[in-house]
């Protein structure tokens, strides 16, 4: 089981990696990005390397292992399934979708994101233009 903090280390370290061409990412951007200590950042990539979804290599920095990166993968999934659900079924704006989709993609299980995905007949976008992955999409 991994916790929420792990979770979105894992979301923001797939969006890292996309943007870099996939290169091993420094602990220092982690530290940018979540504005967190290097001893806190250090603590979380070493847990998550502990359970197979991170590989870290000292000085060269850390890369989602398949199994992390899928986890990834299915979390921004959810978050924007949940973003746009939220947009075009409840009517919030788009600026108000991020935060509610934020706490929900955290418990959402397989099912209600199979079921959600089906309900708003497989989405290609958010609300905020970006690409929604398909259920069997792994990377």
């Amino acid at each position: 089981m991994l916790t929420r903090a792990e979770q979105d280390y894992i979301k923001v370290i797939v969006a890292l990696e996309d943007a870099n061409d996939h290169e091993y990412l420094s602990n220092k951007k982690l530290v940018t990005k979540f504005a967190h200590t290097p001893q806190t950042v250090n603590e979380t990539i070493k847990k998550l390397v502990n359970k197979g979804l991170v590989e870290y290599i000292p000085y060269k920095g850390s890369k989602l292992t398949n199994k992390g990166r899928e986890i990834g993968i299915r979390l921004i999934r959810i978050h924007r399934l949940w973003e746009y659900f939220l947009h075009e079924k409840l009517g919030y704006t788009w600026e108000q979708v991020h935060e509610e989709a934020e706490k929900l993609e955290h418990v959402t299980s397989s099912l209600l994101e199979e079921r959600l995905y089906k309900f708003l007949d497989e989405p290609k976008q958010c609300p905020h233009g970006r690409y929604i992955p398909k259920l069997d999409e792994r990377d």
